[in-house]
Parts: C-alpha cells; sequence; structure tokens
C-alpha cells in the first residue's frame, strides 16, 4: 500500500515538473480558474499474487476452524440449557438449598462432561468459551464466580491463563469471532 502510494505520488510530482510552463498548461485552465488541470499517465495496480500453497494452508485453516466449531459448539448448547435449568431450581431456593443444589449439579456435571471435555485441544477449548457467551451472555468466568464463588473463579482463571485461554473472554460476532459466528449460523440453519 505504501508502494502504490508513493509510486502515484511520486508520478503526480514528476507530471507537474515535466509539463510546468508548457503552452499545453496554460490551455487546459482558463485564466479566471484557480485550480490547474493536468492529464496523468494511465498507472497499474497490480495486487500482489498469491502461491497455490497460500491458498491450500487458507482452506486447511478454515477447515480447522469449522472442525474445532462443530466439536465445541454442542457442549456450548447443552451448557446453556443446563445453565437455565439450574437459574430456574435456584430462583426458589433458599441459601442452604441453593448450596445443595449447585454442588449436586456440579457433581452431575463433572460426571456426564469431564472425560469429553478434557479431550477438547486447547483450540477447541477457547472455541467453546466463547461460544458459552455466545450462548448465554455471560462469560464462563462470570458463571464460576456466581455458582462457585470468586476464590474458585479466580483458580480457574488463573489456570486457563496458563493454557493460553482466558474465561473472561467474550464474543464478538461482526468482529474477532466473525469466522465463529458464520460457522454456528451454517451449523443452526443445517437441518
Amino acid at each position: 500500500m505504501y508502494r502504490i502510494t508513493l509510486v502515484i505520488a511520486l508520478s503526480l510530482f514528476l507530471s507537474l515538473v515535466a509539463r510546468a510552463g508548457s503552452e499545453r498548461d496554460s490551455l487546459a485552465v482558463p485564466p479566471e480558474d484557480s485550480i490547474r488541470c493536468f492529464l496523468l499517465p494511465e498507472v497499474k495496480v497490480i495486487g500482489k499474487v498469491r502461491g497455490k500453497r497460500y491458498h491450500e494452508r487458507l482452506r486447511e485453516r478454515d477447515a480447522r476452524t469449522r472442525r474445532n466449531v462443530q466439536k465445541a459448539y454442542p457442549y456450548a448448547k447443552e451448557a446453556a440449557r443446563r445453565v437455565e435449568q439450574i437459574e430456574e431450581r435456584l430462583a426458589n431456593a433458599t441459601g442452604k438449598e441453593r448450596k445443595e443444589i449447585v454442588k449436586t449439579e456440579y457433581r452431575n456435571l463433572m460426571k456426564t462432561f469431564k472425560e469429553p471435555l478434557m479431550k477438547l485441544t486447547i483450540t477447541q477449548g477457547r472455541i467453546l468459551v466463547r461460544l458459552i457467551y455466545r450462548e448465554t451472555m455471560k462469560s464462563s468466568f462470570q458463571h464460576i464466580k456466581e455458582y462457585k464463588g470468586g476464590v474458585n473463579a479466580y483458580f480457574w482463571q488463573s489456570l486457563a491463563l496458563l493454557f493460553g485461554n482466558n474465561l473472561k473472554a467474550g464474543y464478538d460476532p461482526d468482529g474477532a469471532d466473525f469466522e465463529i459466528e458464520q460457522i454456528v449460523l451454517e451449523i443452526e440453519n443445517t437441518p
């Protein structure tokens, strides 16, 4: 981009210098006009040619992202469903009942999802955290803090940061997470 701008500016300057004082300039500009008019030579702008390997790598990256989202999305949907159920049960519960419900649900979730979630890759885990935010409109950190307390939430956040993840990660469907959003929309629209 810098080279193109430099070439255009240089060609404009050279054309001004070359044509300064010529009769052609005085014919192109009426005496009452204060803006000079110049005919510039045609400039060809050529994009960078990408090789076959570049496009192959892009396709591989897209396929990998698609596989990762397809693997993580069902867990995010299930997490949203479970959070909704827990919220309904906690709405009518008192302090002691609330603790018992959270403890019971935590045990059930660990029995059900510990093994499958341990098999996810780090990238799939990152995508899962973002998709949970997409489905529940709360970060994973907020869910842990709400149900298990702040100390537990900060412990898991620290552990996640060690592995390059962030439980506080949001979801931006128009920005950084655009590709994920497109894949999710395709999954949702598939019968």
